[in-house]
C-alpha cells in the first residue's frame, strides 16, 4: 500500500502528493510490489514519499519519510546528493553505481533516477535501483581471465578497430595494449597477408566463425610473429572476438624439420648413388691399370689411357665428398685439440687465400678435447675458408674463433636446429658478399652452387654438413647480403654426456695448482669446497675457525697464494682473521664468502675486498678463484 506523508509548506508537495494519488496507488503497489527492482519515489527535498521495498529489520512504513541519503552507504552520499540536486535542476535523468557492504558481503546496486513532472514543473523524482552484483561479479572474472590469459585476446569494431586487447597481446606485440586501443588491425598485419586476412574478416562479420587462420603481425621492433586465430563475431554490436597463439617458434621447428628431412632424403640418394658409382669406378680405374701394363710400347695409347685414370680419380673424389655429405664415410676419430689443429693448418691456409684476404685466428682458452677424424676435421675447416675466400672478391678479412659453450634446453626452445650439450664452438666469419634468405636455405645442399660453370662442384659445403653431423655437432649459417657470412660448426666436447653438463652456458671451470688456505667453521662446507678446489687441481689447506688458519699460516713453511675466508665465524671473524694474515704474508690475496645479505657483513670487510655470496655453484667458485690469483700475478 501507498504511504504518503504531508509536504505542507514545501514547494511540490501537494503536487506530488496529487501525482502519486492519481497514478492509482494500488495499482502502483500491484505493479512495484512484484518488481525485483526496488522502485521509490522522492520528493525535492530527498524525502521518500513511497517505496516497494523492505530491509531485514525495517518496514516500508520506517522507511517512508526518511531521507533517500540515509539509504546510500556513507562513503557516496556527497556523490549521490549532487546526482539528485543536478536531476532537479537540469530535469535530465542520470544513474550512479554504490557499493554496499553487508555483513561481509560487497552488493553492487545500479541507481537510475528520472523526474517526475507536473507540466513545467519538476514535482518530485523516481529512482530505480537494481542489484547488479552477480552481474559484476561475472565482468570481474571474465576481467580477471582476460588479463591472466596467455593467449592473445582482442575485441573489435565492426570496422576494424582495436577495441579491446589484453596484456599478453600487447607483450607479443612489443607495446602497451593503450598503444592498440582505436588502431585499425590491418595496419599490423603483413602486407602480404592482408588481403586474406580482410577476407576472413568479413567471414567473421557474415556470422561464419572462422578457426585456425594464420597470419603475421608485426611488432613494434619490425619483427612479424606469426599468429593462429579463431574468431566470432557479436550478432548484437557487430563487434568480432578474437582468440590468438603466437605459433613462430612452432612453425620455425617445422620448417627446420622439413629441412632436415629434405636433406636426408638428399643425402640418402647422393650415398646410394655414390655407393654405385664407386664400383663402377673401381672397374673404371682397375682395367685402365691392366690396359696401361699390355701398352707400354704404345706411348700414344698410354697417354690416352692416364686421361682416363686421372678423370676417373677426380670422379672418385667426387664421390667421397657425396659419402661424406651422405655420413657414409667411414669415420677414425680420436681426440684431437681444436685450436692446435687450427694452428697447424695456418700456413697452408694462407697460401689457399690471396694477398687482399687477410686472416685471423682467434683460440679460445681451456677448451676441451673433441672426439673427431682428423683429416675430415681438416676437411672441413678447408672447405669452410675457401668458401669465405670465393664470397671475398674484392678482399677482405677471414677470422677463425674458437670457444667452450653448453647449450641448454632453453637455448634449444628458441632455436629449432640446436642440440642440448657440452661443445667446442669453431666459428668461421668472413666479409663477404653474403647471402640472400633464398640461398641460405639451400647452401648445404649438394651440387648447389652460386658460382659460374666450371668454378665450382657444389659440394664444399653439403661436405661440411655431412661431416658435422656424422660426428653429432651441428653446423649453422648466419648471413645477410653485403653482411658477411658466419658458419658456426659446434663440435661435441670428447667425453661429456650432455645431460651431465648442468643447465648454465658458460665455459669449463679453470684449473690451478696453487695453495689455498681455507678457513670455515661448517664442516660440511669445509669439504665441500676442499673437493672442489682439490678436483680442480689446487693445493689446499683448511682450518676450522679464523685463529686456526692463522696458525697454520705463521707455522707452515709452503707459499700460500690465496685464502679463502667465511666472514663469520665463531671467535675471530673472516676480517679479523684477514687483518692478522696479511701483515704475515705481505701480498698475499683474499677471497671473502657468507651466507649473509646483511649490509652490516658487508661493511666488516676491507675496501675492495670480493665477497662471494652463498650459495655458491662449483664453477662460480672455480671462476672466482682463478680471477683472483690471475690479479694477483699481474704486474
Amino acid at each position: 500500500m501507498l504511504v504518503a506523508m504531508s509536504e505542507d509548506g514545501v514547494e511540490g508537495g501537494d503536487a506530488l502528493s496529487r501525482w502519486l494519488a492519481g497514478a492509482g496507488l494500488a495499482a502502483l503497489d500491484g505493479i512495484t510490489g512484484s518488481a525485483i527492482d526496488v522502485i521509490g519515489v522522492i520528493d525535492r527535498t530527498l524525502t521518500v514519499r513511497y517505496l516497494n521495498w523492505t530491509t531485514p529489520g525495517l518496514t516500508r512504513d520506517g522507511l517512508i519519510g526518511t531521507s533517500v541519503l540515509d539509504l546510500a552507504p556513507p562513503d557516496v552520499r556527497d556523490r549521490a546528493r549532487e546526482m539528485y540536486e543536478e536531476v532537479l535542476a537540469t530535469g535530465i535523468g542520470t544513474r550512479l553505481e554504490m557499493l554496499y557492504r553487508n555483513d561481509g558481503n560487497v552488493l553492487f546496486w545500479d541507481v537510475r533516477v528520472a523526474p517526475i513532472r507536473s507540466g513545467d514543473q519538476i514535482i518530485g523524482l523516481i529512482a530505480i535501483s537494481s542489484d547488479v552484483t552477480e552481474q559484476r561479479r561475472a565482468h570481474a572474472d571474465r576481467d580477471r581471465f582476460f588479463s591472466l590469459s596467455l593467449d592473445l585476446l582482442a575485441v573489435m569494431t565492426p570496422e576494424g578497430l582495436f577495441k579491446r586487447a589484453n596484456p599478453a597481446f600487447g607483450q607479443t606485440l612489443g607495446c602497451e595494449v593503450a598503444e592498440l586501443i582505436g588502431t585499425p588491425f590491418i595496419e599490423l598485419v603483413h602486407p602480404e597477408d592482408r588481403g586474406p586476412t580482410l577476407d576472413g574478416y568479413a567471414v567473421v562479420r557474415s556470422g561464419t566463425p572462422v578457426s585456425n587462420f594464420e597470419n603475421r603481425y608485426r611488432r613494434k621492433d619490425g619483427e612479424y610473429r606469426v599468429f593462429s586465430w579463431r574468431a566470432i563475431v557479436d550478432p548484437i554490436t557487430g563487434d568480432v572476438y578474437a582468440v590468438a597463439r603466437d605459433v613462430t617458434d612452432h612453425r620455425a621447428t617445422e620448417a627446420q624439420l622439413r629441412h632436415a628431412q629434405k636433406m636426408e632424403a638428399v643425402g640418402q640418394l647422393a650415398g646410394g648413388v655414390a655407393h654405385d658409382f664407386n664400383n663402377l669406378l673401381l672397374a673404371i680405374m682397375a682395367n685402365t691399370g691392366l690396359a696401361q701394363e699390355l701398352t707400354l710400347e704404345a706411348p700414344e695409347v698410354a697417354e690416352h689411357l692416364a686421361e682416363i685414370e686421372a678423370a676417373a680419380q677426380r670422379a672418385a673424389d667426387l664421390t667421397k665428398q657425396l659419402l661424406a655429405f651422405s655420413r657414409r664415410q667411414p669415420l677414425r676419430p680420436v681426440p684431437v685439440d681444436l685450436n692446435e689443429r687450427v694452428q697447424g693448418l695456418m700456413k697452408m691456409l694462407r697460401r689457399l687465400l690471396p694477398e687482399n684476404i687477410s686472416i685471423e685466428l682467434i683460440p679460445g682458452h681451456n677448451l676441451p678435447s673433441i672426439s673427431a677424424d682428423a683429416g675430415q676435421l681438416e676437411q672441413v675447416i678447408v672447405n669452410l675458408c675457401v668458401n669465405a675466400r670465393d664470397a671475398m672478391v674484392r678482399g677482405g678479412k677471414l677470422s677463425i674463433e674458437t670457444e667452450n659453450v653448453l647449450i641448454n634446453s632453453q637455448y634449444c626452445e628458441a632455436h629449432p636446429w640446436a642440440k642440448p650439450g657440452r661443445y667446442v664452438l669453431m666459428s668461421v666469419t668472413d666479409t663477404g658478399l653474403g647471402m640472400t634468405e633464398q640461398v641460405r636455405e639451400r647452401a648445404f645442399e649438394p651440387f648447389f652452387t652460386t658460382k659460374g660453370a666450371h668454378q665450382g662442384t657444389g659440394l664444399g659445403l653439403s661436405t661440411v654438413y655431412g661431416i658435422v653431423q656424422q660426428h653429432d655437432g651441428m653446423v649453422h649459417l648466419y648471413s645477410e647480403p653485403g653482411a658477411g657470412t658466419t658458419f658456426k660448426v659446434y663440435w661435441p666436447a670428447h667425453g661429456r654426456l650432455a645431460q651431465t653438463v648442468g643447465n648454465k652456458l658458460e665455459p669449463l671451470p679453470p684449473r690451478g695448482e696453487e695453495t689455498i688456505l681455507l678457513a670455515e667453521d661448517e664442516d660440511q662446507v669445509r669439504s665441500a669446497v676442499v673437493q672442489i678446489l682439490q678436483r680442480a687441481g689446487y693445493r689446499t689447506i683448511a682450518a676450522a675457525t679464523g685463529l686456526e688458519a692463522i696458525a697454520l699460516l705463521r707455522n707452515g713453511t709452503e707459499p700460500v697464494h690465496l685464502v679463502l675466508l667465511d666472514v663469520v665465524m665463531p671467535g675471530l671473524g673472516g676480517p679479523e682473521t684477514w687483518e692478522q694474515l696479511r701483515h704475515l704474508r705481505p701480498g698475499l690475496r683474499v677471497l671473502f664468502s657468507s651466507g649473509y645479505a646483511d649490509d652490516r657483513y658487508r661493511q666488516l670487510l676491507p675496501p675492495g675486498a670480493v665477497l662471494l655470496e652463498k650459495p655458491f655453484h662449483a664453477e662460480e667458485l672455480l671462476h672466482r678463484v682463478r680471477r683472483a690469483l690471475d690479479e694477483a700475478s699481474e704486474p
